[in-house]
């Protein structure tokens, strides 16, 4: 299950693309948006089924939210518990793993506005002597994912208190970093894309270097509360917020409840609890240009022309999605797989999040997937 750690199933996505042609076709996206983006009562009742299909089959709950323009869809079914049955709710707060990388690029964004660091700095000049391969990196290839920095996650040590049961076991960041610096780069800095949760880890090691405060103060500085998120934290332990939904790793059998699995093993890429509602607070602040610069905006919401990619930094772009151009990005944890864009005019926001996660990063079996990729259609192009 080493993937369920925060690595990325952007693909899913990409292929779903294929899926929308019920929903709407390429000529939709080519013409004028409707005067309201509000959704109505078939299309809600449309979204809500696609919802059931999820819980049918075998996903335990399913909680999501969509803001269209004024109009708020709140939608959630099956259970946030397995062993108490206890109903799911759009206010439970899920593990929200690599929607992190979204907030700390923002961050980064801010320092750069503000002078504190350049794109262009490497890793070596501002962790000098922390990174054992490729510290000529520069910030920019971090949150751009082209490091090519080998990640820790992909280290079989990595798992291996979870795996025997020790689901408290707390990393600090310069153990994850280790776990990388044991392997040799993957390829040159700016080669290629690669999806690298170390990045972020780096990443985070260096916000707190900058603001000299730990990362989850300085994203409630900065990000959360002048957002009004109230219900979002950046944990280092195994505590959740009540209420939260139960997170299960399915395929193995009967599923297993990994919801105290420690968010330390995430530092930087993924250690981010939070609900739906706050998740499209963000991004819509995002692409309102409330968060970072405007003027900064198109550079991060553009992926590197020379390199085939859908990443911009730390946002995944989908200019060619069917129905509109939307950022955002997904994030998959121990128990959790979620998704929250943002249309990149601003006029609709979702958030759809499951808790359970195969060890490769699917909602569960073959039919679990594919009603888990059609219900994010749904919920994007009604």
């Amino acid at each position: 299950m080493k993937n369920a750690f925060g690595r990325s199933a952007m693909i899913l996505l990409l292929t779903a693309t294929t899926l929308a042609g019920a929903a709407c076709s390429d000529s939709d996206s080519e013409s004028p948006p409707p005067t309201s983006p509000e959704l109505d009562a078939a299309e809600i009742a449309a979204i809500e089924a696609r919802a059931d299909e999820v819980v049918a089959a075998g996903v335990p709950g399913v909680a999501l939210v969509i803001q269209a323009g004024d109009q708020t869809i709140r939608i959630a079914r099956g259970v946030e518990d397995l062993a108490t049955g206890a109903p799911m709710t759009p206010d439970h707060h899920f593990r929200e793993g690599s929607v992190a990388k979204s907030i700390l690029s923002s961050i980064v964004l801010q320092l750069v506005d503000e002078g504190r660091l350049r794109l262009s700095d490497t890793v070596e000049s501002l962790l000098p002597g922390m990174v054992a391969g490729n510290s000529q990196a520069t910030i920019e290839q971090l949150m751009r994912l082209q490091s090519g920095i080998y990640d820790h996650v992909n280290d079989p040590r990595y798992l291996e208190p979870y795996l025997g049961g020790n689901f408290e076991y707390v990393y600090t960041p310069l153990q994850l970093l280790a776990l990388s610096n044991d392997h040799p780069p993957v390829f040159a800095p700016g080669e290629r894309f690669m999806y690298t949760n170390t990045n972020y880890t780096i990443i985070g090691l260096i916000i707190e270097k900058l603001t000299g405060m730990p990362l989850a103060q300085v994203a409630a500085q900065r990000i959360t509360r002048p957002l009004g998120m109230t219900q979002t934290t950046m944990p280092l332990d195994s505590d959740m917020p009540s209420p939260y939904a139960h997170g299960y790793l399915v395929g193995m059998g009967e599923p297993m409840d990994v919801t105290r699995i420690s968010a330390s093993s995430t530092f930087g890429h993924g250690n981010i609890v939070s609900t739906a509602s706050d998740l499209n607070t963000f991004y819509a602040a995002l692409v309102a240009g409330k968060v970072v610069n405007p003027a900064r905006l198109e550079a991060m919401f553009t992926p590197d022309p020379t390199i085939d990619t859908h990443y911009g930094m730390g946002v995944w772009v989908w200019d060619d999605f069917p129905c509109g151009a939307w950022v955002g990005h997904d994030g998959s944890t121990a128990g959790y797989d979620i998704y929250s864009y943002s249309r990149r005019d601003g006029r609709r926001q979702l958030t759809v999040q499951i808790n359970s996660l195969t060890g490769d990063d699917k909602a569960g079996g073959e039919a679990a997937q594919a009603a888990w990729k059609n219900l994010i259609v749904a919920a994007a192009c009604s």
